[in-house]
Parts: structure tokens; C-alpha cells; sequence
């Protein structure tokens, strides 16, 4: 539970250290050239070509190779972080190596403007010498033709500092090698809903520091049973099964084992990125909460760049599940000085504890290149996820009515960066971290709780039961403190249960686990396994959870503490039990329901806890609720029904054999209580 001043503080540490670290902006640093490609030096098969239409000349690469090759010379001024815009024509998807001052050769990916007489534009970042002649060759690939250069344009990029003033950076990607880092990211996208999981995979290039991701024509719909015709390229830090339900009735197609690469609540993130032109066409970067328990399912768009509207930048919130988080009230910013599809800019975002106020204590804020954009206080009190996403939605929608466009789509991103304030804005040597404390998890569970099944549709898995490792509700992260005042959220994989622990559950004791962190090594100074301590609710069922503890929360008249349970049809053995903290006499019980003639239990038999044989003995006795013609209201009423012979026991368990379903297939009562 957090306080009102360690919010206060965290608040206050969070305001001096921002102005350095969303100060310095993406904008171009003044320095700019453009270099017509016919006036550099041409070799072996490289050769100019007139424009359809008279307008101009573009060079065209008809051999491969370094020997056929364009060169150019540029002499930049600045920092040495450049971007090099290349505008081109090309009818097919081609390809184009480039060298600088004769290093290594690289590739640049996907080169198509839809027709030879159509140009588009496709920018990379580039380092350079800045002060001097740089020079820089261009070639097409081994077995392959080039597109039809027009003109190269460079510019300088002022970009953010990797170390801010204040805090740690405890994530990070620089996209500097040939494929994804699966120790950084999961290379799937909600692959629990698709019953094809080389769907949920992304398509991608990295290259050039780049991670480039892409749509292509013959690229699928990524999950036609629930999302139609949306095509996705996309990852995360994390994947579960049921990851957000967004229709609320996604069955699970593909189960898959839950995985985490960065778990996250607090902390300044920043990533360099440009979006993807087209209506019906959008890039997201956004967060989710991680669901361990359904509440925890709020959504942040930190932005989806429309590809109808170059100059937006929209931010939207979804609770989901989650009562207390924003939900909708989003907004955008807009520049018509900016490009959001064809420019680079930085994107920030900054989770603050204790910025807000009242019933939202925290704060979100973001930022383009530097600049706030707007902020809203929430009360989103777990980590998150980030996803990076390309969509496509070929039978229009939200984002516009389907055009056809060149492909590939792209969605390009540069790095991603994850700070957390450190205390007293003073960050110790890496050498010095150490962990202070791993906050020991503690979790009520139902006695009779089992983990999750699913069944797999998977072409030649079909029929395949699936199992989870985690009871339901057991929160899959644990909170880890450093000596510099950091606090992480480290996934952690918990062992399944032996059925002698579930039979210490279903007798009412505790069972303790030892986890393990697979993004946490074990020889970090300061290392504790973590432990969760699991206890049993004193009520049970095996009928629907949710809820299940507002019958036992004292309240027998609000309509906000009812539990419900839908029925297709009554599941036979269906059963509400309650433990007591000492073996007591029991006389009568007391039901309380709102139109219980027509919602309420309407029968029942007894079982009672026998201590001896460890085992529940059936009473044998079968009781109907009398309910009233005055209780078909909504303030309800409350009816006591006698035992048959009183009893001493520690637990009773209410084995439903009836029920009244005037108007809808379900149950709803509001408490139990035994007298």
C-alpha cells in the first residue's frame, strides 16, 4: 500500500529531474543538403534515365555489385547523427546497398513507389564525419537491380542524451543487430486468439540500427475468427493466454506458455520512430496491463499515428476490465510543421507516482520532441506492457475506408529507452548497484482453485489440452528494490503445485513457493529468490469466482455487492462453501438476494467439515428458500432458513440443486451469513 508521501515525494523527485530530461528536441539541428544523384560520380553499368514525362533524370543501378555503383560526397556540420532521405521511383519491391568512407557495406530494405512513374521517399539514420567530405557509395545487391534514385537529402538530427541527470535506464534497445533480442522482446502479438501462430509472428528487417517493421500484399490477416480482415507486424514485452479479450468473447486458440521480458509500472519511456502513410493503415506504441487478475487490463495509447493524418498524434485510453482506469477522454497533438509519417521524431512518455490527485494519485504526461503534449492523472496501480504494432485494415474501418497503397508498409524504430527516477537524482556506478529487498508476494486463493485449462486449434494439434503453471490471481512479477532507491517489477516464473499442496489449500493452510526470475540473474549482488505465500479464501466454489467474496462482505443490501453466476444449464454439483477461523455452533442460514423469486438459489443440501476424517459429510437433508412476493424489488430482501439439527463444525458447504431463472439463465444473490 502506498502512502500519501512517498506518492508526494516520488512527485516531486520526478518535476526537478524532467526539464532535463525531455529538454533536448528531435528536430533538425540546421544543417541540411540535398545532392542530386545524377551529379555524382557513376561506374561500370550505372546510368542516368530521363523521367516519363520529361520532368527529370534518376539513376538507375542495372548490374549489381560494387563495381557498378553511384558515388556522392557530403559535408555535414553538426553532431554526427544524420538522417539521409533518399527519393526514388521504383515499380517493384527493390532493393539498395550503401557504403560511408568505405566501411562496411549495408542494406537498405524495400524500395517500391507503387509504379516507375511514381516517387516516394524512404530515410534512414546515417553516421557521418561531421566537418569533413563524407563519401558514400550506393549499389544494388548480389543478383539484384536497384531502384531509380532521384536526389538524397541529409540532415542533422539533435538527438536525446542515452543518460539522463537523475535517472537509471533499466531498459533499452538500440536495434544494432540482424533479429530481434528474445531477451528484450517477445516476437509474437496477443498469440493466444490466432489458431495460425506464424500469424502472430512480426515481419521485420533490422538494418541500419532499424527495427523496420513491415506488411507486405501477400502477408495475412493475423486473426480473421475475431479481428477480421486487420493485418498486424508487431511485439512485445510480453504474452499470455487471453491477453486482452477485446471482443469479451476471444476464445483462447493457440494456448501458449506465459512469457515476460520487461514488466514495468513508473518511469520516463522514450523511443525514436516514424509512422506509415495510408488510410486504413496505422502504427501504435502502447501499454497493457498484464492481467494476473482480470481488473488489470487498462490500456494506454501512448500513440497510434493514423496513416490518413500525417500531421496527428493521438493518445487514447481503454480501462477494459480495470474500474478505477481512464477510459476514453484521449487527445492529440498536432503539428502541421511535422510529418509524423515521413519524419523521425522522439516520442516520450512519463508514468510519475504521486503526480496526480485524489482518487487518480498518479500521473501519465507526453511528449513530442520534447514538448508536452498533454497528461492525465490515473489510478493504475500495476506494471504494464509495451507493444509496438503496424495494422492494416483491409476491410476499412476506425482508421479509414481500405485504399491500396505500394508495399511494403513500415513502422521504423530507432531505439527504445526506459528510465526510472533514481533518490536523490544522484545514480550510482553500475559497479555499486546492489538489491536492497525482493518484496515477498502473498496471494488468497480459493481452496478448490486450479490452474487455467485451454484447448489448442492449432492445425495438427487440435484437440491438445493445454495447463497453466499459475493459479488463477497469482501475480507473475514481484517488486525488486536497489540501493539507489530503483524499484523494478522482475517477472517470475512460480513451480506448479503438488497435490499435497492443493490438499494443504483445500484443508485451509498456507503453501509457500520459491520462484525464479528469468530477466534477473541470480549472481546480481543482493540476489533473493523470491517467495509467495499462497492462502486459502475461507469461502469457495466451483462455480464462478469473480465476486464470490461479496457474499461473505457484511452487506446484504447494496446492489453493487451482488455475486451472479450464469447458467447453461445449472452445473450440476454446483457448490458455495465458507471455512470459519474456529469450529463454531451453525443453527440457521441467512440468504439475501434482490428478486430472489426470480435470480435467488431456490434449493439446496448440506454438507458440514469433518475434522476427523478430513473429508465434508453430507447431511442428507434437501431445503428450499422461502422467498416472498416482497422481495421482488430492487432493495430485495433477506430470508433465514433453520438446519435441520444444528450443528458444530468448522465449514459448510451449500451444494445448489435449484434455481430461479424467471428472466435470465443465472443466479444472483448479494450475501450468506450463518447464524
Amino acid at each position: 500500500m502506498k502512502t500519501g508521501f512517498c506518492r508526494f515525494l516520488g512527485a516531486v523527485l520526478a518535476a526537478a529531474m524532467l526539464a532535463g530530461l525531455c529538454s533536448a528536441p528531435a528536430a533538425a539541428a540546421g544543417w541540411s543538403q540535398r545532392v542530386e544523384a545524377e551529379t555524382g560520380d557513376m561506374t561500370g553499368t550505372v546510368r542516368t534515365e530521363n523521367i516519363l514525362g520529361g520532368s527529370g533524370r534518376t539513376v538507375s543501378f542495372i548490374d549489381n555489385g560494387p563495381a557498378n555503383a553511384l558515388e556522392i560526397r557530403v559535408t555535414p556540420q553538426g553532431g554526427a547523427d544524420y538522417v539521409m532521405k533518399l527519393r526514388y521511383r521504383s515499380g517493384e519491391v527493390r532493393n539498395l546497398m550503401y557504403q560511408v568512407n568505405g566501411g562496411p557495406a549495408r542494406r537498405i530494405s524495400g524500395f517500391s513507389s507503387g509504379s516507375w512513374s511514381a516517387f516516394a521517399n524512404l530515410s534512414i539514420p546515417v553516421t557521418l564525419e561531421p566537418g569533413q567530405a563524407n563519401t558514400l557509395r550506393f549499389f544494388a545487391p548480389d543478383g539484384e537491380n536497384g531502384p531509380g534514385l532521384d536526389y538524397i537529402d541529409f540532415s542533422a538530427a539533435a538527438l536525446p542524451a542515452r543518460e539522463k541527470p537523475g535517472y537509471r535506464l533499466v531498459f533499452e534497445d538500440e536495434f544494432d543487430g540482424e533479429a530481434l533480442d528474445t531477451a528484450r522482446w517477445v516476437p509474437r502479438y496477443l498469440s493466444s486468439w490466432t489458431k495460425d501462430p506464424g500469424l502472430a509472428e512480426p515481419t521485420y528487417a533490422m538494418e541500419n540500427g532499424l527495427m523496420r517493421l513491415r506488411i507486405f500484399a501477400e502477408t495475412q490477416p493475423w486473426c480473421p475468427e475475431y479481428d477480421g480482415k486487420t493485418v498486424v507486424s508487431g511485439f512485445t514485452t510480453g504474452d499470455r493466454n487471453a491477453l486482452h479479450n477485446w471482443n469479451g468473447t476471444n476464445v483462447v486458440r493457440n494456448p501458449v506458455d506465459m512469457q515476460a521480458t520487461h514488466l514495468n509500472q513508473y518511469g520516463y519511456y522514450e523511443i525514436r520512430a516514424k509512422g506509415q502513410p495510408g488510410s486504413a493503415r496505422h502504427v501504435a506504441w502502447w501499454l497493457l496491463g498484464f492481467e494476473d487478475v482480470p481488473e488489470e487490463s487498462a490500456e494506454i495509447d501512448i500513440f497510434e499515428l493514423l496513416g490518413n493524418n500525417a500531421h496527428k498524434v493521438p493518445v487514447n485510453f481503454h480501462a477494459w476490465n480495470d474500474p478505477d482506469a481512464p477510459d476514453g477522454g484521449g487527445f492529440s497533438y498536432t503539428n502541421n510543421k511535422m510529418d509524423f509519417h515521413d519524419e523521425f521524431h522522439i516520442y516520450g512518455f512519463d508514468w510519475i507516482e504521486g503526480g496526480g490527485q485524489g482518487a487518480n494519485p498518479d500521473r501519465m504526461e507526453f511528449y513530442v520532441d520534447g514538448v508536452k503534449t498533454g497528461g492525465r492523472d490515473v489510478n493504475i496501480d500495476y506494471p504494464m506492457i509495451q507493444l509496438f504494432s503496424l495494422y492494416e485494415k483491409r476491410g476499412g474501418g476506425w482508421t479509414g475506408v481500405w485504399l491500396p497503397k505500394p508495399y511494403p508498409n513500415t513502422f521504423d524504430i530507432d531505439y527504445v529507452r526506459v528510465y526510472k527516477p533514481v533518490a536523490g537524482g544522484q545514480a550510482l556506478p553500475a559497479d555499486q548497484l546492489a538489491i536492497a529487498a525482493v518484496e515477498e508476494q502473498k496471494a488468497e486463493v480459493l481452496p478448490s482453485a486450479r490452474p487455467a485449462r485451454y484447448v489448442s486449434a492449432v492445425a495438427g494439434h487440435e484437440g491438445e489440452e493445454y495447463t497453466e503453471a499459475h493459479l488463477p490471481g497469482v501475480r507473475s512479477y514481484v517488486n525488486v528494490l536497489y540501493n539507489d532507491g530503483v524499484k523494478t517489477q522482475e517477472f517470475v516464473r512460480w513451480p506448479a503445485l503438488s497435490q499435497e499442496q492443493y490438499a494443504l489449500l483445500e484443508r485451509g493452510e498456507a503453501v509457500t513457493l520459491t520462484g525464479t526470475t528469468p530477466n534477473l540473474a541470480e549472481n546480481t549482488p543482493g540476489y533473493r529468490a523470491p517467495v509467495l505465500t499462497l492462502r486459502p479464501t475461507p469461502w469457495d466454489t466451483n462455480l464462478n469466482p469473480q465476486g464470490i467474496a461479496k457474499l461473505f462482505d457484511g452487506d446484504p443490501t447494496s446492489t453493487a455487492s451482488c455475486w451472479s453466476e450464469k447458467m447453461n444449464p445449472l452445473p450440476q454439483g454446483g457448490y458455495i462453501s465458507y471455512r470459519f477461523e474456529e469450529p463454531r455452533a451453525v443453527e440457521s442460514i441467512l440468504f439475501s438476494a434482490n428478486y430472489g423469486a426470480g435470480q435467488g438459489i431456490r434449493s439446496y443440501t448440506l454438507a458440514f467439515w469433518d475434522e476427523q476424517t478430513q473429508s465434508w459429510a453430507d447431511e442428507g437433508v434437501e431445503y428450499t428458500i422461502p422467498w416472498t412476493a416482497a422481495g421482488d424489488v430492487e432493495a430485495g430482501e433477506t430470508v433465514q432458513v433453520p438446519l435441520a439439527a444444528p450443528v458444530v463444525t468448522g465449514a459448510v458447504r451449500i451444494n445448489i440443486t435449484g434455481a430461479n431463472t424467471r428472466w435470465e439463465n443465472k443466479i444472483v444473490m448479494r450475501e450468506i451469513a450463518f447464524a
